[in-house]
């Protein structure tokens, strides 16, 4: 989180960084719920450090929802709700039992906290954002332009110059593609370059919806 972070709202949602933040913005007002406040964590491996840090500041103590998002990465989903479990398991907190699961139960003070955790892509498979994204519009002819070129690429490419992530490559090769150029998987969500209406998305807005629709 930024130095000068405040808890403004008793709905949070946590997420990995920047991009996250702007993906989940424009796809909770695609899906109409409102009154979110968006927690950058600043990347997976910082949950750690910056989870006791978002506890303790002014107003946590008011949250009533509290939700997180997290990328499974190159390991089962069950590692990375673990990890993030095992976190939460240090605080006086409900702490669900699983993924994708709302728990309600109360804070420090005996008031009302339901939580969340969902992990990318699917609670179950490893994986991330970035391949949600590249699945929602698998089916337009670009994609398949980006795809060949990036192959083209791969295949061009010495083994200590490839890409470490091919699925962040993916995203930035079709977005490279639009009218406009994004230069990151956040800002071609607000730009409306991914189908939010894809079915592929129903999971995460299913969550979305159970968690923070009252």
């Amino acid at each position: 989180m930024k130095g000068n972070f405040e808890i403004e709202s008793h709905r949070l949602l946590a997420v990995e960084g920047k991009d996250e933040c702007n993906f989940f913005e424009g796809i909770l007002k695609h899906i109409g719920i409102e009154g979110v406040q968006l927690v950058d964590i600043c990347g997976k491996d910082r949950f750690k450090k910056e989870f006791p840090l978002l506890y303790n500041l002014d107003g946590f103590l008011n949250v009533r929802i509290l939700g997180f998002i997290r990328d499974a990465e190159d390991k089962k989903a069950d590692a990375a709700f673990s990890r993030t479990r095992s976190i939460l398991g240090k605080y006086p907190l409900p702490i669900p039992d699983a993924a994708n699961t709302i728990i309600d139960g109360k804070n420090s003070k005996g008031e009302n906290l339901r939580i969340s955790v969902f992990i990318m892509p699917n609670n179950t498979d490893q994986g991330m954002l970035e391949n949600l994204c590249l699945e929602s519009v698998r089916e337009e002819p670009i994609s398949a332009c980006a795809d060949q070129y990036l192959a083209c690429c791969l295949s061009a490419l010495p083994e200590n110059r490839k890409p470490i992530n091919c699925s962040k490559a993916r995203v930035q090769t079709y977005l490279a593609a639009q009218e406009k150029i994004a230069n990151s998987l956040g800002v071609g969500a607000r730009k409306g370059y991914w189908n939010f209406d894809h079915i592929c998305f129903d999971d995460i807005k299913r969550f979305l919806r159970e968690l923070f629709v009252d």
